[in-house]
């Protein structure tokens, strides 16, 4: 952002693209949509953070706020892998070619069937333990064996119940590396930073199994994947999820929203200390919500609207 040293106004952006390098002037108003990675490095690229890490970048300080990039939260999953007894399951083996075949021909001719699924048919909430105000937990439920977000292939066929915790106590932080806004931010969630959030994993991983062994499904489950089936204790779940937990692509927080001097922006998504600048992306948000974020992100982007039309 282009930001008037002596006004503290914002004037317009700086951008880059194949044409290179050019400027785009506002009239009225900038607003920042680029998420809750990258809105915290432009504004700290634009001289908004904290004042002694900007200047050890090279960076002019023009607001000094450590918030910026600060709050980082994020929605993390663990998994419980159930090979199937039959192959009704989407898998990976000689029964799967033809059925693949039949389901092309049927998603081209009407436009469903098993490659007109989302992957996560069916979902659910649930309390870690009765003391819990709400549901704490969500799981997905997956059709498939599915590892590392699909990344490592695993023959058979078989169901993935994923379980995440909604509202996480570790807090994360976006930094800048150096003062060029090509060079990506360096990310920092620290995930498990809080030892309850290993708890509530713990109590999810739990309940995913009772799930999996339920009357109703025992019947269609042969045996739990890999080396998730060896960890019992709670020890060994610990170091289980340590090892294989996975992001959900929830990073919210790091511009936090609030009435308070020290959040980044305000309760009309203005940036504090600068005029005419404002985010609307999931940056703002103070906490995480329970579920998933697009829908969130889509009021923000309204709310801002309303805001800039009907300032109060």
């Amino acid at each position: 952002m282009l930001i008037d040293a002596a006004s503290r106004r914002a004037c317009g952006v700086e951008l880059r693209d194949a044409g290179g390098t050019r400027t785009v002037h506002a009239r009225r108003e900038v607003v920042l949509c680029a998420g809750a990675v990258q809105t915290p490095q432009l504004l700290m690229l634009s001289g908004v953070g904290d004042g002694a890490a900007l200047q050890r970048l090279g960076v002019r300080c023009l607001h000094h706020n450590p918030q910026v990039g600060a709050n980082l939260q994020d929605h993390l999953d663990v998994t419980v892998l159930q090979r199937e007894r039959g192959a009704l399951a989407v898998g990976v083996g000689p029964r799967m070619l033809p059925r693949l075949l039949r389901e092309s021909w049927r998603w081209r001719r009407q436009g469903n069937g098993l490659l007109a699924s989302n992957a996560a048919e069916a979902g659910g909430f649930a309390r870690s333990d009765a003391t819990q105000p709400r549901c704490d937990l969500q799981f997905h439920f997956v059709p498939s064996l599915l590892r590392d977000h699909g990344r490592r292939l695993c023959w058979g066929y078989g169901y993935t119940l994923h379980v995440c915790q909604l509202y996480p106590y570790s807090r994360g932080r976006i930094e800048l590396v150096d003062a060029d806004a090509a060079t990506p931010p360096r990310i920092d969630p620290d995930y498990l930073g809080d030892a309850r959030d290993l708890g509530v994993l713990r109590a999810g991983f739990r309940l995913a199994r009772a799930i999996a062994g339920a009357p109703a499904l025992r019947a269609h489950f042969a045996a739990e994947y890999d080396a998730r089936a060896a960890a019992e204790s709670d020890d060994e779940i610990d170091a289980f999820i340590r090892a294989n937990a996975e992001s959900i692509y929830h990073p919210v927080g790091s511009c936090r929203m609030g009435a308070d001097a020290q959040s980044v922006v305000d309760p009309d998504l203005r940036v504090r200390g600068v005029d005419g600048l404002r985010v609307a992306d999931a940056s703002i948000m103070p906490t995480l919500i329970g579920g998933n974020t697009n829908a969130p992100c889509m009021v923000i982007g309204e709310m801002a609207a309303r805001r800039m039309l009907s300032p109060r």
